[in-house]
């Protein structure tokens, strides 16, 4: 509990801080964020040519990457066709069912 005899409470309501401002603190502030605008830009556009790069080159990747996936897909189908058209040919049961014409 409180001790109704502490003055603790009433010392820190009366409690005021006035801290003395600084001699250079709007000169120091600007040479700050100038500082950093110079740093982030170096460091940003260093290589100018590095983004129209780097979007050209995936660019050119997605379409490599499509046309390998379409070409793979093809094959890949192309294959499944030739397979199937292959075991009609020589799989009895199919070649009946190929055959146009009734035997007597």
């Amino acid at each position: 509990m409180k001790d109704p005899r502490d003055p603790l409470s009433s010392t820190l309501k009366l409690w005021q801080h006035e801290p003395a401002p600084a001699p250079d603190f709007r000169n120091q502030v600007w040479n700050r964020i100038h500082a950093s605008v110079d740093r982030s830009s170096a460091s940003i556009f260093h290589f100018p040519g590095a983004l129209p790069l780097a979007a050209s080159l995936a660019v050119l990747f997605s379409i490599a990457a499509g046309s390998g996936t379409a070409f793979a897909l093809n094959q890949s189908l192309t294959t499944d066709r030739m397979a199937a058209a292959y075991v009609r040919t020589i799989d009895p049961v199919q070649m009946t069912a190929l055959e146009s014409h009734i035997h007597p």
